[in-house]
């Protein structure tokens, strides 16, 4: 059901292991906040955490729970449901030299997701501080207050939450070559949905 997936989509967005690239931190500590007219709450295990630090300002998060096949081997994701989060950390706040406040933005979100056939994608921007060094095995950080609302559709793609707030931990191995095949999977579905105005 395209509600279930929206809204844990987002659930998956809040709180992402901040204990390691091996599990969450603990089953149902990620949580959405809805502007609609509901407020939700609930769990999604996003098992598949990666990042990139291409250069020394910026980091990249890709997480998923769609089966490797689909960015290794691109396999057929017609009647699949699942999401694909993107976080990208554009700039590395200092204090004295940039924001560092929640009402800042420090990070472009995208999270795709696969409803059997329909595909939404939705963007927004938060405030984002990293942990680790660049070069650590693994690395994460903490997302505060970013938006979200629904930016590219399919025709059927069914989106009830509307816009929503989420915050929470990220945690992820590092690991480029496996960065590059999702943006590129990312990309390639994302180019199958329609851009909303």
């Amino acid at each position: 059901m395209v509600m279930r997936v929206v809204i844990g989509l987002l659930a998956v967005w809040i709180g992402l292991g901040a204990s390691g690239c091996g599990g969450l931190a603990s089953a149902g500590s990620m949580k959405v906040v809805s502007r609609g007219d509901e407020a939700a709450s609930l769990s999604l295990d996003l098992p598949t955490r990666v990042c990139d630090a291409p250069d020394n300002a910026s980091l990249e998060f890709f997480l998923t729970d769609l089966p490797p096949a689909v960015w290794k081997s691109g396999a057929d994701v017609s009647d699949m449901s699942g999401v694909i989060v993107h976080i990208h950390m554009f700039i590395f706040p200092k204090a004295g030299r940039t924001p560092i406040e929640y009402t800042a933005s420090t990070a472009t979100v995208r999270v795709l997701v696969l409803a059997r056939g329909e595909l939404g994608v939705f963007g927004g921007g938060g405030f984002f501080t990293k942990s680790g060094s660049i070069g650590d095995a693994k690395l994460g950080g903490a997302l505060h207050e970013a938006t979200l609302r629904l930016i590219r559709a399919t025709p059927g793609f069914d989106d009830r939450l509307g816009p929503g707030v989420a915050s929470g931990g990220v945690s992820a191995t590092n690991d480029p070559a496996q960065v590059r095949a999702l943006r590129r999977v990312f990309n390639y579905l994302s180019s199958f949905a329609t851009p909303l105005e």
